[in-house]
């Protein structure tokens, strides 16, 4: 059975890079490196992907291995890395050098790629991207390790075919990580109505019961769901914005 790769990568034309660049850098560099690795690359834009936000999520989720451009800072590429991520799929992320990321994404299995796409920088990076997909895909299982010796989230998510797994995975790693106590003064009531959720803008602060007071820096909506990214004290993270209780309001 075909192994497949999922990819995001830019869909527009952004300011300071040619007509087609990121459909250049889909087919010079990302299509071989996955048939070097075993792999069949697709996009959202394919004829066989389903172009609906839910059939484009359970894709995201169904596939054997991601690839995400973040490149521009691509919010489409930060959503599907953070599916992948919060659930414990493996997930490779890919940009060029002249993009600065909000986050150091060294950290996670990462590929920097020459945006001049010269001939000579091509097949290195052909060759480079081909083992990151064979080195992540081989170690699956060890994906987010940290979180899996914390006892955070559930690898069996990867198995369930349940289009609800992330929402219920996420909310699980939530729940079970430690609970700020006693909470500042300035915390108010929990938001757990859909109505509130949909209210909240970009530069809006809220409290999260996990991680603290953080500002809403991007959010994305998918469905009836939104997923931000949430500047805190610690650092940004990509959350989904639950109505389990463990998002609260800022008094004032």
């Amino acid at each position: 059975m075909e192994k497949k790769c999922f990819v995001i990568v830019p869909t527009s034309d952004p300011d300071g890079y040619a007509k087609g660049h990121f459909n250049r850098v889909y087919q010079y560099i990302i299509v071989p490196a996955c048939k070097s690795a075993g792999f069949v690359p697709m996009r959202a834009d394919d004829p066989t992907t389903s172009e609906t936000a839910l059939g484009i999520l359970k894709t995201i989720i169904d596939c054997d291995i991601a690839i995400c451009d973040l490149s521009t800072n691509d919010s489409n590429a930060l959503y599907g890395f953070s599916i992948r991520y919060a659930i414990n799929l493996p997930v490779i992320l890919i940009k060029d050098a002249k993009t600065n990321l909000k986050f150091n994404f060294r950290e996670f299995e990462a590929m920097e790629y020459d945006e001049s796409l010269r001939i000579d920088t091509v097949q290195n990076e052909i060759e480079s991207l081909s083992d990151v997909l064979k080195k992540t895909f081989a170690n699956k299982l060890e994906i987010n390790s940290l979180l899996n010796r914390l006892h955070i989230g559930s690898s069996q998510a990867a198995e369930t075919q349940n289009i609800s797994a992330p929402y219920e995975s996420i909310e699980k790693k939530e729940s079970q990580l430690p609970i700020i106590s006693p909470l500042p003064d300035y915390v108010g009531d929990p938001i757990t109505k859909h109505e509130e959720i949909d209210k909240l803008k970009v530069g809006d602060f809220i409290f999260h019961m996990n991680y603290g007071k953080g500002e809403l820096k991007t959010i994305k909506k998918m469905g009836n769901d939104k997923f931000a990214e949430v500047a805190f004290e610690s650092g940004s993270k990509m959350l989904i914005l639950v109505t389990t209780g463990i998002v609260r309001k800022i008094k004032g």
